[in-house]
Parts: structure tokens; sequence; C-alpha cells
């Protein structure tokens, strides 16, 4: 998309869906990017969740797909 992106939220994940959110926009690009930077620098570390992604997915009403 060139310098702009496009974000998308669904809640839940797997349809039928109860919330969604679309944005577009040059913020989607950099924020973007600064995800992916954080995202390896994670992975160098070997720290797979973080106790403020918790505290901040669950202030969004994100939580994780349980496995039965």
């Amino acid at each position: 998309m060139g310098d702009t992106g496009a974000a998308f939220v669904a809640i839940p994940q797997i349809p039928p869906r109860n919330k969604t959110w679309f944005k577009q926009g040059k913020w989607v690009h950099y924020a973007k990017i600064a995800f992916e930077r954080y995202f390896l620098y994670k992975m160098k570390t070997g720290n797979s969740e973080l106790f403020y992604e918790k505290a901040m997915l669950k202030a969004l009403g994100i939580e994780r797909i349980k496995k039965d």
C-alpha cells in the first residue's frame, strides 16, 4: 500500500464476529514497522508474552483463544 496501510481488528477472531474495527492511513504503516521491530526483539530475547501486553489486550477487551 505504499506509504499507507490498513489495520483490521476482529473480536472474536473466528466468525461470527461481534466487533470489527478498520482504519487506514500513514500512521498504520509506521505502527506496522514499530510492531515488526518489537516482535523481532521479543523473539530474539525469548519473551513470548509480557505483562504489559496482557494488560493492554485486557483493557481492549481482547482475550486469547482457549484450547479445548
